[in-house]
């Protein structure tokens, strides 16, 4: 078992109703295309869930985005990156009901025997 400190950038995302389909897949995809910024592990985005069985806690979020970062600096430059802004100007604020929600946090890792480290 190996254990590593990463940066955690959360975003929580109240996508308008009548957004189309398109417009969600290039919002998925240009979320994606931020891996490519130097210092990010992991980009994971999708829609959020309630299932039967729980009670729904989104409070009207419909999509998560969340970004894994080698270190604070590594956020800094994520944040201040030129992609990173063309892609929430172009394919993230006008499909919005209001501004997103983020927060950023620092977290170790503990990585167990059944989860491969590359």
């Amino acid at each position: 078992m190996s254990t590593s400190t990463v940066i955690e950038h959360i975003v929580l995302l109240k996508v308008k109703k009548d957004t189309s389909a398109e417009d969600i897949k290039n919002l998925i995809e240009g979320a994606k295309s931020l891996r490519t910024i130097p210092g990010v592990i992991s980009i994971t985005v999708g829609p959020t869930f309630a299932e039967e069985w729980m009670p729904d806690r989104r409070n009207g979020h419909t999509h998560t985005l969340s970004c894994r970062l080698q270190n604070k600096e590594a956020l800094r430059v994520y944040q201040d990156h030129p992609l990173h802004d063309k892609v929430k100007k172009e394919c993230l604020l006008p499909l919005l009901v209001e501004a997103p929600m983020a927060v950023d946090y620092e977290s170790v890792v503990v990585l167990g025997d059944n989860i491969s480290e590359n």
